[in-house]
């Protein structure tokens, strides 16, 4: 049997011109999807209520009906509606247009910059980001961006969030993953600038660096060294392979014994020779004295006397002779044996402290004692100038073989 037509019921009230049961029309039609009748009564009821389900629901109204120039004329006038709320339904129901009229309507940029993400307008989302100065907003638009490969955006986006450290590492991972490496050096060397540019910032550039343009970290380091985190970067420098990089920043830490070894094992790309000499003279294990002697005599030889100079002060000259002569070096360090013979000690291998040694007792020294001591210490001194005589010789010899 034919069912007979109904009537839609909004239309006994409009003809009526009865709004006293708006609550259960808006809720009848709103479950059957019949917005388009819906309007009509709404806009019969609003004339004689101010109520704010009214003005609410016919925003919605008009959002599901796609009338948007009737919902800028409604936005325009004078209403009681929850705009937020609407914009908020829209934005769910995905009538992003709608959504963006709602918002922009209430000055609220940050949602603004949302919906205007989802609507592909990106150069405008982050001008109304740019207004809401949220950081959890720059960081949506900024992904949008990304994902576009707008690098641009992303950047003006990028600079406002990198001023804040706890948001830097996920940021910069971000980048990574997806392979964009030159553009995230480019977005922290624009950072650098920044009135907010904080020690992460110039600590994470260099990391970066030392991964993607280690031609740059040098540089970086020598401008910026008191601005970075510099045992973070000792390890990325040291996954790297970056020795020179590594040396530079053990010293800058006042880590010189690790400088020290550095340039020894890694000589090849290391080493410098008045660095180390630098270097050398402010560690604190000694035994690396002796380790750079050996390291000298069989890398550089030709430096080896230059080195000794330095280290004058500090070693223990005894330990040095029979170091060189144990493995038949002595005509090496000639010059150096030379400048220490008057150093109380160095000639420990031909007892030059023996006449010290007869000489210190407590008693009182008769005139033939005294002679007789006397005379030790210039024949013990005569023998270490002949050991020296013939060093030279030796020495003369070793070179023109």
């Amino acid at each position: 049997m034919k069912q007979p037509f109904l009537k839609p019921p909004t239309d006994s009230y409009i003809k009526a011109e009865d709004p006293s049961n708006y609550a259960e029309v808006i809720e009848i039609a709103g479950r059957a999807g019949k917005h388009d009748d819906l309007v009509r009564y709404l806009q019969m009821a609003r004339k004689t209520l101010r109520e704010p389900k009214i003005d609410t629901e016919l925003a919605y109204a008009y959002a599901k009906t796609d009338r948007l120039h009737d919902m800028e004329d409604f936005l325009a006038m004078t209403n009681v509606a929850d705009i937020l709320e609407v914009g908020e339904k829209c934005f769910e129901d995905e009538l992003y247009q709608a959504a963006k009229l709602l918002f922009s309507s209430i000055s609220n940029w940050a949602r603004l910059a949302t919906t205007l993400i989802y609507l592909g307008e990106n150069q405008a989302a982050v001008e109304s980001a740019r207004k809401a100065g949220n950081t959890q907003v720059w960081k949506q638009v900024h992904q949008a961006c990304l994902e576009k490969s707008e690098f641009r955006l992303a950047q003006i986006c990028g600079l406002n969030i990198v001023v804040h450290a706890e948001e830097l590492p996920a940021l910069v991972q971000l980048y990574e993953r997806r392979g964009h490496f030159d553009e995230i050096l480019s977005l922290l060397e624009a950072a650098l600038s920044l009135e907010r540019a904080h020690m992460g910032i110039f600590t994470e550039l260099a990391i970066l660096y030392s991964k993607y343009k280690p031609e740059k970290l040098m540089e970086h380091l020598k401008l910026f060294v008191s601005r970075i985190n510099i045992p973070k970067v000792i390890k990325a420098t040291e996954r790297a392979h970056l020795w020179p990089e590594l040396v530079f920043l053990y010293i800058k830490y006042d880590e010189f014994d690790n400088a020290a070894l550095a340039m020894i094992e890694r000589s090849a790309d290391a080493w410098e020779h008045n660095q180390f000499k630098d270097v050398i003279v402010r560690v604190a294990n000694i035994e690396i004295y002796y380790k750079s002697l050996t390291f000298y005599l069989q890398e550089q030889p030709t430096l080896l006397t230059d080195l000794l100079t330095v280290l004058i002060p500090r070693i223990d000259h005894s330990r040095v002779v029979r170091m060189f002569r144990q493995i038949d070096h002595v005509p090496l360090i000639r010059s150096y044996l030379i400048a220490v013979q008057h150093v109380r000690g160095c000639f420990s291998f031909v007892n030059m402290t023996c006449a010290d040694n007869v000489c210190s007792s407590t008693s009182r020294p008769s005139t033939t004692h005294i002679t007789t001591c006397s005379l030790r210490k210039k024949t013990t001194r005569h023998s270490a100038i002949r050991l020296i005589a013939s060093t030279t010789s030796t020495t003369s010899s070793w070179l023109s073989g």
